[in-house]
């Protein structure tokens, strides 16, 4: 087995009695020593904008728009954009200008409509998960109920039997002529 190369790290005394007190743990308990703060070993690789961009496969690009929220957000910054960019163009900005406009009008509004779609998913989301717990509580408290009422209906049958035989017996003649 190899050797523990982990060093021990001893209190420092700080002029007080308490043991505890004069302990400073270390920076962060599970880095490993030589390691990183990765549970898995090793260290994590630095991304950069030429790995993102070998990552994005043709594929990715001709299934965008079946994404949620993707859709519908180029559609309204596609008419944003043609609407600031053609609003800059006819009263009279230079072609260049109208164009960034028309661009970055569709880079913001594409954003924002995406945003704002995200979030009304996530509430829908949210509460989706509220009703389903709601209906499975309704559901147990239904099952309660149920049992309840069939426990109530088997005791009063039995309280029915109870009387009926306590009837049956006081009616019973306790002697006979024949």
């Amino acid at each position: 087995m190899a050797a523990d190369t982990r060093k021990e790290q001893e209190p420092k005394p700080t002029g007080s009695s308490k043991t505890y007190a004069s302990f400073t743990p270390p920076e962060n308990a599970n880095a490993l020593p030589g390691g990183s703060l990765n549970t898995a070993g090793g260290r994590t690789p630095n991304v950069g904008v030429a790995e993102i961009a070998k990552s994005i496969t043709l594929e990715d690009l001709q299934t965008v728009h079946t994404k949620p929220c993707v859709r519908d957000s180029l559609l309204m910054g596609i008419l944003g954009g043609f609407g600031v960019g053609g609003v800059r163009a006819i009263l009279g900005a230079p072609m260049s200008k109208a164009s960034n406009w028309a661009v970055g009008t569709f880079c913001i509004s594409s954003f924002i409509v995406y945003e704002i779609c995200q979030y009304k998913r996530m509430v829908e989301k949210e509460g989706m998960k509220r009703a389903v717990e709601i209906i499975d509580r309704k559901k147990i408290e239904r099952e309660k109920m149920k049992e309840a009422r069939e426990k109530r209906r088997q005791e009063e049958m039995e309280a029915g039997a109870r009387i009926e035989d306590e009837r049956q017996r006081k009616e019973k003649q306790w002697w006979k002529v024949w």
